[in-house]
């Protein structure tokens, strides 16, 4: 009875261990992760970015590859990214099996600024990689981001199909999608 009992305390603390780890790998896990490095491409070449899941430093190129890419720069004060939100959402969920994936960079500044970012994905069930870039390194990689909401289309190679300056709609990031599908 004593080994059982040692096996379970074994085993709990390894579920409790793993599963940060697991969930933050799972698709609506609603996790912020914050960017680690930014490196700029050739023009006309999405730029990469790497950020930290756990132990493991994850890169945009690697997470993307073979992807359409929706890129889109927002902040939690920002009226016309709150707007678009909901839309980006409904799109990440039903393009998820068509080799389209969302990522959001927040580009919110200040002290509690990765806070106000996390709580915000939380409340809206934000299901896409989310990755706050309070430096503006991934901004800056981008040509500076001159307004937000700014969006880029890019396509399974790397390559840059649009740039979209503004608040969109669920059909005009449709329209821009299929152009590349």
């Amino acid at each position: 009875m004593k080994g059982f009992t040692v096996f379970a305390f074994i085993g709990i603390v390894l579920a409790a261990v793993a599963y940060p780890i697991i969930s933050a790998q799972l698709p609506g896990s609603n996790i912020v992760y914050s960017v680690v490095s930014s490196t700029k491409r050739a023009e006309g070449i999405a730029a990469d970015f790497a950020w930290k899941n756990g132990s493991q430093t994850v890169s945009f190129s690697d997470y993307t590859r073979g992807k359409i890419v929706l890129l889109n720069f927002w902040a939690t004060w920002c009226g016309p990214c709150r707007r678009e939100m909901p839309d980006l959402v409904t799109l990440s969920k039903e393009y998820a099996g068509k080799n389209v994936v969302v990522v959001g960079v927040a580009l919110d500044q200040g002290d509690n600024a990765l806070t106000q970012v996390q709580s915000f994905v939380d409340k809206y069930s934000i299901p896409f990689v989310t990755v706050y870039d309070g430096q503006q390194k991934i901004a800056e990689a981008y040509g500076r981001i001159p307004s937000i909401p700014t969006t880029f289309i890019i396509d399974k190679t790397g390559k840059i199909i649009q740039k979209i300056v503004g608040m969109q709609s669920k059909v005009q990031f449709e329209t821009a999608l299929k152009r590349v599908l």
